[in-house]
């Protein structure tokens, strides 16, 4: 850090303000996709990250009504100018000099509707080492708490206590946020363990984006690298304009010659993979827990994550100690931890090394939601979920050409047994579908049990402060959503809320932009936001309190078949049907 005691104080601030600029050229990220930019909106809630790690973190969570902590030094004063000037407001303290002071006046910042951002090893350190002020400050507020690891592919080191970091011009800089979950007051060990392991996330996606070719770069005169990859606002419309033409694809039955060339490209991949497993080239490896996956043949919208909340409750009911393991979109983590209360949520795109740390933890029976695919990990039990909608309405083309990763009538071949989802109204036609599937996959696979699920709503409830407070029925005039099949849950909004008006579809796990957001509010009116659970913790942060936001709550009804699935279920998770690795291998 610079030092005032060297440098006249408004001289240093300048200097560090005239740093600043350097940061419109990073491309932030997150680990799971770095293809995409990223750019977090923090939720009304406790924050913790490392002091090292200030000044990616001061750029790019600028202008979000945040609150911080700043040292009452003339280190810490070069500090608060700065960060007052990007718009945070800055309490004075630190654990040696006026804390509890600075801790009321974050308490009173927390009240007025403002985020708090803690370094938890600040201001002098030891590096990494949390002290209590996070805790603390999550106790007084009644707050959860959130992680943030943060990590640079390339950049310098300064020669401080903290080896604070100065991320390169151009460079990529990995940013990620998890919360807490070790109930409403976690303790100080649970939060470092927890920006241990984010900042650990961070840093391996760092070295792999330093070890390959990132993506969007191309090489051109004398050897020069330039990022050709579009630069969306928030809310990436240009991604969400391709995936709409490419769900128009999906519908008609001779998709665009190039998508189908691609399609072609891309089974023979899989296939060639799915082969070498088979042949037990490429091998498979155990967590040392039964391990029950919960996936599908195509992508997104078929109901997995639900599935598997489900599933964690019955071996919870059943004595068992699930964890559920999920690729670590933030959105899917906080409906997971929702709707499967005391079981252990973990994110990572690496599941058998969240596997075996969920064994290590205490966990009896893993649950990979979206594994079908992901077969480094040994199965005891693959449930394969077949998605009624995309076999009624798609073309069953592979990728990019329809929504199918694999073909539905090859992959039933490896799954012991079989779900059937859909969220349209269940009707006399659709029931002819499913009697039609059923004869099918018996066919197919004799003696497959095949359970029939259908996903409907209850009605409607509040979700904030403002909805809390409507007087009379609930009015919301807009139905927003980010999921993979927005139309099925504007069905389902116009018949659950008669007030709906508007609709706005966003990405999958997506974020409108400004002008959108702006539109959205508009829109909205009184009444407030209609939106699903999963889109919730994403999208409450756009919005002030006193706009009303409502959710959809989901249902889930079993129509056949549900009992013989769940007794493979059990006996999986009892040990009583594992097969071996080697054959599986």
């Amino acid at each position: 850090m610079l030092s005032a005691r060297r440098i006249p104080l408004e001289i240093a601030v300048r200097l560090v303000r005239a740093v600043l600029p350097i940061s419109r050229t990073w491309r932030f990220r997150h680990p799971d996709d770095p293809g995409r930019p990223y750019r977090p909106l923090l939720k009304h809630e406790v924050h913790a990250c490392w002091h090292e790690h200030l000044l990616p973190l001061t750029c790019l969570l600028a202008g979000q009504e945040l609150a911080t902590l700043a040292s009452r030094d003339r280190d810490g004063e070069i500090i608060s100018r700065v960060l007052r000037r990007l718009g945070y407001d800055v309490a004075r303290g630190s654990s040696t000099r006026g804390g509890s002071a600075g801790f009321r006046q974050l308490a009173r910042s927390f009240a007025a509707g403002r985020g708090v951002v803690l370094t938890g090893d600040g201001p002098r350190g030891p590096r990494r080492s949390l002290k209590e002020g996070t805790a603390r400050i999550a106790k007084l507020t009644d707050s959860p708490v959130t992680v943030v690891g943060v990590a640079a592919s390339s950049g310098r080191r300064l020669r401080s206590w903290d080896r604070f970091l100065v991320p390169a011009p151009g460079t990529t800089v990995f940013v990620s946020l998890t919360p807490v979950v070790a109930g409403p007051a976690p303790g100080t060990g649970d939060i470092q363990a927890a920006l241990r392991r984010e900042v650990a996330r961070c840093e391996q996606a760092a070295r792999e984006a330093r070890w390959s070719r990132p993506p969007g770069v191309v090489r051109s005169g004398k050897g020069a690298a330039r990022d050709t990859s579009p630069r969306p606002r928030r809310g990436t419309p240009g991604r969400r304009s391709l995936e709409r033409r490419l769900r128009g694809q999906w519908r008609r039955r001779r998709p665009a010659l190039p998508l189908s060339g691609l399609a072609r490209i891309y089974g023979s991949v899989h296939e060639g993979r799915r082969r070498l497993y088979d042949l037990g080239l490429l091998s498979t490896h155990s967590a040392g827990i039964p391990v029950i996956s919960v996936g599908g043949a195509t992508v997104g919208g078929s109901g997995k994550t639900p599935l598997a909340a489900f599933i964690a409750r019955t071996l919870r009911e059943a004595g068992h100690r699930p964890a559920i393991l999920a690729r670590g979109y933030a959105d899917e983590l906080d409906l997971l931890a929702l709707e499967a209360p005391g079981a252990s949520i973990r994110g990572h795109p690496d599941r058998l090394r969240s596997a075996r740390r969920a064994a290590a933890a205490g966990a009896t029976v893993a649950i990979v939601d979206d594994g079908f695919q992901h077969r480094r990990l040994f199965r005891d039990l693959d449930l394969l979920i077949l998605d009624r909608d995309a076999l009624r309405r798609t073309n069953r083309a592979r990728l990019p050409a329809g929504p199918f990763r694999e073909s539905w009538e090859r992959a039933i071949s490896r799954a012991d047994a079989i779900i059937s989802t859909g969220r349209e109204p269940w009707t006399p036609e659709l029931s002819r579908f499913d009697a039609e599937l059923r004869a099918r996959v018996a066919n197919l696979a004799p003696g497959v049990p095949l359970a029939t699920a259908a996903f409907g709503h209850r009605p409607i409830e509040a979700a904030n402060a403002g909805a809390r407070g409507w007087s009379g029925s609930p009015a919301p005039r807009l139905a927003l959503t980010g999921i993979m099949k927005p139309n099925l849950f504007f069905a389902q909004a116009g018949a659950a809320c008669a007030s709906v008006r508007e609709r706005l579809a966003l990405s999958d796990h997506g974020m409108p932009s400004p002008r959108e957001r702006t539109a959205a509010i508009r829109a909205a009116g009184r009444g407030g936001v209609l939106t699903t659970r999963k889109d919730l913790s994403r999208l409450r942060p756009l919005f002030d309190a006193g706009l009303p936001i409502w959710v959809l709550p989901e249902t889930l009804a079993w129509k056949a078949g549900w009992d013989d699935v769940r007794c493979l279920i059990l006996d999986t998770a009892a040990g009583r049907r594992n097969r071996d690795p080697a054959v599986e291998g």
